[in-house]
């Protein structure tokens, strides 16, 4: 899917109609496409990239990756294309090589290319930054903001025969999110996310949906490998941190 065609598209209908509340069908659809741009099976997403950061971080290189000198690492991951620019610090503060004596670090991350997965497929551009402290102890911590645009068919899992077609554009800021420095995985702390979306839905039980929306999402990380997801503070979901999964939950 190519983002040069489709945003005329979305830009001309917006020109023409005005944000609508989103339905339930396209919260359902935005969790989807979140969960796939948070973890993935095949260990990128925003969760990849943090264990990414640490393995850096601590003087060793992800599998697939190359480091191209001066705190520049690049590699891929399940098609995705990953590129870092870190600079590590001792507990001291003084900047070094990234080795085992580092304990903190800042980190300017981007991702881009073309993700397919059993229920989505995005076209997708990210950009960003966090530090990390207290990587000597056996949790660290991420902070760090960045933005998304990514073009996404979804085929949902909760209507089956269902797809629709998305242009999402999303802020992101990530607060004391906690990670485990030896096995590498986020147990804890929050992300949000403020997403504008235009959609186009077909097949089963599609109305000839075409609209605009805005949702505010927040992630809440927790030790087992999931997340909790919540929309608009009101419609409930369950990330599988392992499998890029997404369940909804009723309250």
């Amino acid at each position: 899917m190519n983002r040069i065609t489709l945003l005329p598209l979305a830009l001309s209908i917006a020109a023409c109609s005005t944000s609508t509340p989103p339905t339930r069908a396209q919260y359902d659809d935005t969790a989807q496409a979140l969960a796939s741009t948070t973890a993935t099976s095949g260990g990128g997403g925003d969760v990849g990239s943090m264990a990414d950061s640490v393995t850096i971080a601590q003087g060793a290189m992800p599998t697939g990756f190359t480091l191209l000198g001066d705190g520049h690492v690049q590699g891929t991951h399940l098609g995705l294309d990953y590129s870092y620019d870190i600079v590590c610090k001792t507990v001291a503060g003084a900047v070094g090589p990234c080795s085992a004596t580092t304990d903190q670090a800042s980190v300017d991350v981007a991702w881009s290319g073309s993700l397919a997965t059993t229920y989505v497929d995005a076209s997708v551009t990210r950009d960003g930054s966090w530090s990390v402290t207290g990587l000597q102890s056996d949790t660290a911590t991420f902070s760090g903001k960045g933005t998304f645009s990514f073009d996404a068919t979804v085929r949902s899992i909760f209507r089956p025969g269902a797809q629709a077609t998305y242009a999402f554009d999303a802020s992101a800021a990530y607060d004391a999110i906690q990670i485990a420095t030896q096995a590498r995985q986020v147990i804890g702390g929050s992300a949000s996310f403020d997403l504008s979306a235009h959609a186009q839905v077909t097949g089963a039980g599609a109305s000839n949906t075409d609209a605009s929306f805005d949702i505010h999402a927040q992630i809440t990380f927790h030790a087992d490998h999931t997340a909790d997801l919540v929309l608009d503070g009101s419609q409930h979901y369950a990330l599988d941190l392992t499998t890029g999964g997404v369940i909804r939950v009723s309250l």
